[in-house]
């Protein structure tokens, strides 16, 4: 199945699982199927989210540049300066 193209850096939306609508930055593409996702909070550099493509919606064309000297202040401020606002913390 093709999907909409995903870029690392780029913000996408979850549309199923109990992380259903929280904001994620992709930090890696590790196949055709599977991403690696952090919002800086619930899933942070050390703990990644790992999600299938098809439950992910592209939320936003802006990337975020990244690079090795990232931390999850980061991530999260970047989010926040885009205008997604992750309220849940589990």
């Amino acid at each position: 199945m093709t999907y909409e193209p995903l870029f690392e850096g780029e913000i996408v939306r979850s549309r199923a699982g109990r992380d259903r609508g929280r904001a994620f930055v992709v930090r890696k593409i590790l196949d055709a199927d599977y991403v690696l996702l952090v919002d800086g909070t619930l899933r942070t550099l050390e703990r990644p989210k790992k999600k299938k493509r098809r439950h992910l919606l592209k939320a936003s064309d802006t990337r975020m540049e990244l690079s090795e000297t990232l931390c999850n202040a980061d991530f999260r401020k970047f989010l926040a300066a885009q205008g997604f606002q992750n309220d849940r913390k589990e």
